[in-house]
Formats: structure tokens, sequence, C-alpha cells
């Protein structure tokens, strides 16, 4: 019998667009506050004035996998997955000019933005020893997603706006400590599996946006992007599903911002994304139960098994005086039930956040903005079984992380 040789596919998803996206600014689908504001919904931008924005966004994460039965194939204890990776730092920037555009003798608002930003589905594993069943030398795994974004927006009239989004993305992946399926048996493409350095491919995305002022204090704003190939990974076309290839998830996002008084406003918004019809999606359970026994690379290969993800986010700000603003937002992935006890099926769910706690305060002194935020993203635990093929015995992974976000902007 083949033994199975188990793949730790430690994937996170797409986190929420809002609240984390660049620099961790809160622009959202139906407000805007810096030249960020067209990567989440391409109709904010040509609603604010001309600026340029700078940020640095640092996050301190910790991952476990827990072997509580001492399985033989794994080290005894806990295992850390973030050995000397804990912290991921990214910076990003975006500048944003209005423009005069008059078409048949009619003039209209437009905007033009471009932003340069890490997406917040940033991954950095390590372990510091060995793991028996998956290769010779410790796990590395690096996912990353950096974009530059050229947004276009037009005011129809007082009240609606339309925008389009033009991103580059550019993709970056290492995956170390994987020897097993570096063979004939289990990988159409021996060689390029793992161990091979840090790999690249790119792409290019687009998004459609609209924004309604339904009255003086009430916006609603909607925002689609495209699903788009973004090239292959061809160092490791040999491990990762459909021969490594990549693309940039189909997402739909839509909510609703409300001015209470002339100090309180907040915000409800939902994003849906279509992460299920990625290649990622292909899980190592199959769905009578028995494992993905495919080899790698191979269009059946077992990945992570990620769904369809929505998130809904809600926040609220107020305005102490004309310089001081504070603001809190919560941010909850709906979770999908795992249908199956075996630690392996959607393994991705080790690596999710659920729930994310967000505070925040916006200093406006002149032409300069100054913008401080925290956020908390609380425990998930995921428990299960590894299958007997795999040394047996009751698995935990545990995900948990915290972030700092700083960021100054200019009217200029």
């Amino acid at each position: 019998m083949m033994k199975y040789l188990l793949i730790i596919n430690l994937f996170a998803l797409y986190a929420t667009a809002y609240g984390a996206l660049a620099g961790g600014r809160p622009n959202a689908f139906s407000e805007g506050q810096n030249a960020f504001a067209g990567v989440v919904n391409p109709a904010n931008a040509v609603w604010l004035a001309d600026r340029f924005d700078l940020g640095a966004f640092w996050v301190y994460q910790k991952s476990s996998l827990t072997n509580h039965d001492n399985n033989p194939m794994f080290p005894p204890g806990k295992i850390d997955l973030t050995y000397r990776s804990r912290n991921l730092f990214t910076v990003d920037a975006a500048m944003h000019k209005q423009v005069k555009l008059k078409i048949c003798s009619r003039a209209f608002d437009s905007s033009f933005s471009l932003a340069a930003y890490t997406l917040p589905s940033y991954v950095k594993l390590r372990t510091k020893q060995t793991i028996p069943i998956t290769g010779t030398t410790p796990l590395r795994i690096l996912y990353r997603t950096d974009v530059i974004s050229g947004v276009f927006s037009l005011k129809l009239n007082s009240f609606h706006s339309i925008g389009l989004s033009l991103d580059y993305f550019y993709f970056s992946h290492r995956r170390d400590g994987y020897q097993n399926s570096d063979n004939p048996l289990r990988s159409v493409s021996p060689g390029h599996v793992t161990n091979n350095g840090t790999d690249h491919s790119n792409g290019i995305g687009f998004s459609v946006g609209w924004r309604w002022k339904i009255t003086e204090n009430l916006n609603f704003g909607a925002a689609w992007a495209k699903k788009s190939y973004c090239g292959q990974y061809r160092k490791y076309r040999g491990f990762e599903p459909y021969h490594a290839k990549n693309y940039a998830p189909q997402t739909v996002g839509a909510g609703f911002s409300y001015r209470f008084t002339s100090r309180l406003s907040g915000r409800l918004e939902m994003l849906w994304t279509n992460l299920g019809n990625l290649p990622y999606a292909n899980n190592n359970v199959l769905p009578d139960g028995s494992l993905n026994l495919h080899k790698r690379g191979s269009k059946k290969s077992p990945g992570p098994g990620l769904n369809d993800a929505t998130y809904i986010s809600v926040g609220i700000g107020y305005k102490l005086n004309s310089m001081l603003s504070v603001g809190a937002g919560f941010s909850h992935q709906i979770k999908v039930p795992r249908k199956s006890s075996n630690i392996l099926s959607h393994i991705y769910m080790i690596q999710t956040i659920y729930d994310i706690l967000s505070l925040g305060a916006d200093f406006d002194y002149q032409k300069h903005h100054l913008f401080l935020g925290i956020s908390y993203g609380f425990r998930n635990k995921v428990s299960g079984f590894m299958p007997k093929e795999a040394g047996g015995g009751r698995f935990t992974g545990e995900k948990q992380n915290a972030s700092l976000s700083i960021s100054w902007g200019y009217l200029y």
C-alpha cells in the first residue's frame, strides 16, 4: 500500500480588503479617507482632495501545531510554525490627483490615483526542526502578493460616481522541507517541488466600483474584482495544484456608511471572495472521505481546500475636535463548518483568523494627516485527528496575531 505523505498546506486565505489592506487604514466600500480609497472601491477616489500617503504595517503572528499523541511522523508536543518569522513588515505609498474632464462640452469631476501596497494575505511560516513525514530539512513557506494599482474615478453628478482600477499583481513564493514529495511517485514534475529558492509570477487584474450618495448623511458603495490569471510558479510546478498556476480571486463587496451627527458616524459592509474557484480549493480529503493520493502538481493534486469566504465588517468613528478623531472596527469571517474530523481536511482553516478588532486615531494638522491603528486577531483553534496512514493521533492547530500601522498623508 502506498504510504500517504502528509503535506501541510499552511496557506492563509485572502483577508478583508478593508481594515487591513494598505497599511491598515479604515477605507471602505462606501467611503474613503486617503489616497488608498480607490483600492477598496475605485468609485471612492473622486470624492477626495489631492493628497499623497505613506505608510508602514507591522504584524506579530503566532502559529503552532500540537502533536498530542506523539505521532512518530511529527516532532512530539507543540511545533512552532512561526520560528524566526513572527514579525512581518510592509510599506506602502499612494498618490491621488483630481482632474477636470470635459466630455461633449460638459465638465465632469474625475481623478487618477496610483498606489503600491502588499496584500494582507502575506504568509511567512517556518519550523526549527525537521518534520519527518514531509522531508529532510525544516519547513519554510512564503506567500506574498505585492500590487500596483492605477485608479480612475468619475463623478457622474452630485450623487453618483463610478471607477475603474487596473492592478498589477506580483506574487512571491518559497517552499522548503518537502523532499518526500520530490520523486516520480509523488509529483508530476520532480525537481520542481522544494528548496528551489523564491519564485515569482505576475499578472494583470481589474475592478470596477460604484458609489451612491443617497442622502447628505447616507452613502452606499459596491465594487467587483475580476478573477485574473497571474502566471505560474515554475520552480514549484511539481507541488502546487494545477502546475502552480496563480489567480487573483473574484471578489464582490458592498456596504453603507451613515453620519449620525456632525461628530459620530458608522459603517456596515460585506465582502465575498470566490476562493473556492481557485486551484488551491483542491482538498487533501476527497468527498467520500478517503485521502487524496493524486500526484502533486496535477490538476487533482492535494491542496489546502479553500472555500469561498464571506466577511462582515462594522465600524464607528467619533470626531473629538477639529484635529483628532478616533474609531473602532470589527471584522468577522463567517466560518464554514468542517464536515470531517480529519485534520487534513480544509487545512487552510488552521491559518485563518476569523475575528479582528481594530482601533485607530487620526490627527489632522493643516495639510498633514497622521493615522495610527492597532488590531488584534483573536486566536483560532482547530482540532482533529491525523489519518492512520499518516500515523494517527489527535492534533491541534492555533493561530493569532496583532498588528500596528502608521501612516502620514499630505494634502497638496
